[in-house]
């Protein structure tokens, strides 16, 4: 059997950056990524981009082969991972091969949920994770006049614009939450993201799913739960993600949502690591179990684990073992409007949320506080169309203020958050 000194399950952000900052620090040690697509590393964060016509596909790739041939590290593309021996330190390949490891990084992110209602094997019934599925939605929107978006989030405003963009006449999202964003907006956030979209030719309708399609070869449209019949010839699917956790949790990995780890993304399993959105890691700086699922966070996991690998691996001489302490951060468009989510946006895990802005003004942000070891914290904030207020929010977070003197002038859109930070 085959063996190397890091074996690395996911060549996307979090496995392709763990793998470079090895390389720098073990120039000798032997590095090599399965990835189970056909393609070396590309940009996920820019597919959303490439659907609306902002970068080229060539922009989306972000490694060539020779960029792997220069570093040393090997790359095994189209392949999966079926079986972990955690005590044996090897794994088992689609193809039938088996991998040893010193050090083995779990970084294979998130498979897209999938439905299983009548008529979802419809062509032009889309899922956008991959460059391909990109390509895919580009080629059938531009053919395309009626499409139906189902999800209420990120996934789903990335399906709506990238429609439009490409042709699409009238665009209908079908979410079962009660707006937009449900549990990180409030009913005026969501009022205002519903204008901002239906300005653009996009109409959301709420309490709703689809129950079934119909169409012949191709979806002809949808049926609601309630019995409403929507006539569509495109149709996106934008329900969520999860990780492929079966192999992992046989093998003995705990597990919750995705894989678990301390703040050093160690899984319970000795010499194997997690990071990415297949993580749920020990977050020091909000003292909870967390997922960031945003290629941010990947690339900065990545760069925490390799280090930590290193460590491990020559017993301290070389590299650190890292704490991955950070402040999620996500930032886009849709159409000519602007949104921020940063920090932890969960209600559920808020004291208390302070609304800055109006929907007359199309301008709204939601500012979370929670009192942590008895200081009154900024801990997240949703922003609409508001980009300045993103800068001293994130710095408030960062620098865990205690806001207490301030809370009451939050609300005022006329007050400087900067003052938080003098």
């Amino acid at each position: 059997m085959k063996s190397v000194d890091f074996l690395i399950v996911g060549g996307s952000a979090a496995g392709t950056t763990a793998a470079e900052v090895i390389r720098q620090l073990k120039p000798q040690a032997s590095i090599t990524i399965i990835t189970d697509e056909n393609h070396e590393e590309y940009s996920r964060v820019l597919i959303p981009h490439y659907i609306r016509g902002k970068v080229s596909r060539e922009q989306v790739f972000l490694k060539k082969p020779e960029w792997y041939e220069e570093k040393g590290i090997e790359l095994i593309k189209g392949i999966k991972v079926i079986k972990l021996d955690s005590g044996g330190h090897g794994v088992d390949l689609s193809n039938g091969e088996q991998i040893g490891y010193k050090k083995l990084l779990i970084a294979i992110g998130g498979d897209v949920n999938r439905l299983n209602i009548a008529g979802s094997d419809l062509a032009n019934i889309l899922y956008l994770r991959t460059i391909k599925d990109a390509d895919s939605v580009i080629e059938a929107a531009k053919k395309s006049k009626k499409g139906l978006v189902l999800g209420g989030g990120f996934v789903s405003l990335d399906f709506a614009t990238g429609f439009r963009v490409n042709g699409v006449e009238k665009v209908v999202i079908l979410t079962r939450d009660p707006y937009f964003w449900s549990g990180h907006l409030d009913p005026e956030s969501g009022r205002l993201m519903k204008n901002l979209l239906l300005k653009n030719g996009v109409e959301i309708m709420t309490g709703e799913e689809a129950d079934s399609f119909f169409g012949q070869e191709k979806v002809e449209g949808a049926v609601t739960k309630s019995g409403k019949k929507l006539e569509a010839d495109i149709v996106g699917v934008g329900i969520g993600i999860k990780p492929d956790l079966e192999w992992l949790e046989k093998a003995g990995i705990k597990t919750n949502r995705a894989i678990l780890t301390n703040e050093y993304l160690e899984t319970n399993m000795a010499d194997v690591y997690a990071a990415g959105d297949c993580a749920e890691f020990h977050d020091v700086f909000f003292e909870r179990q967390h997922i960031m699922g945003n290629w941010a966070n990947a690339t900065s996991q990545g760069a925490a684990v390799g280090k930590t690998m290193i460590h491990s691996a020559s017993s301290g001489q070389v590299g650190q073992r890292t704490v991955y302490e950070t402040i999620s951060s996500y930032s886009d468009t849709f159409f000519d409007n602007s949104y921020s989510f940063i920090g932890v946006t969960d209600e559920k895990f808020a004291d208390e949320i302070i609304v800055r802005g109006s929907v007359e003004n199309q301008k709204m942000a939601r500012i979370f506080i929670k009192k942590m070891n008895g200081i009154s914290r900024i801990v997240g904030a949703t922003v609409i169309n508001d980009p300045a207020e993103v800068s001293p929010i994130t710095a408030a977070i960062k620098n865990k203020i205690d806001i207490l003197k301030f809370k009451n002038r939050l609300s005022d859109p006329a007050f400087d958050l900067k003052e938080m930070l003098a």
